[in-house]
C-alpha cells in the first residue's frame, strides 16, 4: 500500500471527517471508499458512490461476523 500525503482546504478536511464518522468509518477507509468509487470506469454519479461505500460497510460488517448488536427487530421497527 503507498501513502499519499496532501493538503485540503480545513473546511474540506472536516466535511470529509463528518462523512466518515457519518458512516462509521475511520476517515482514512472513507477516502479510500471515495476515490475507489470515482475511479470506477464511467462517469461515477451519487448512486455508484453510495453503492460503493454500501459495498464497503457490508464487507466490514460480514467481515465481522455480522454482529447484531443494537439492531431493532421487525417489530420495533414497525411498532414505532
Amino acid at each position: 500500500m503507498t501513502e499519499l500525503t496532501v493538503s485540503v482546504d480545513d473546511r474540506l478536511a472536516g466535511q470529509v471527517a463528518e462523512s466518515a464518522a457519518r458512516y462509521g468509518l475511520p476517515v482514512d477507509e472513507y477516502v479510500q471508499r471515495v476515490l475507489r468509487a470515482a475511479e470506477t470506469p464511467g462517469a461515477p454519479d451519487r448512486e455508484e458512490r453510495a453503492r460503493e461505500l454500501a459495498r464497503g460497510a457490508f464487507r466490514q460488517w460480514d467481515e465481522a461476523g455480522r454482529p447484531e448488536d443494537g439492531a431493532m427487530s421487525m417489530a420495533e421497527v414497525f411498532s414505532r
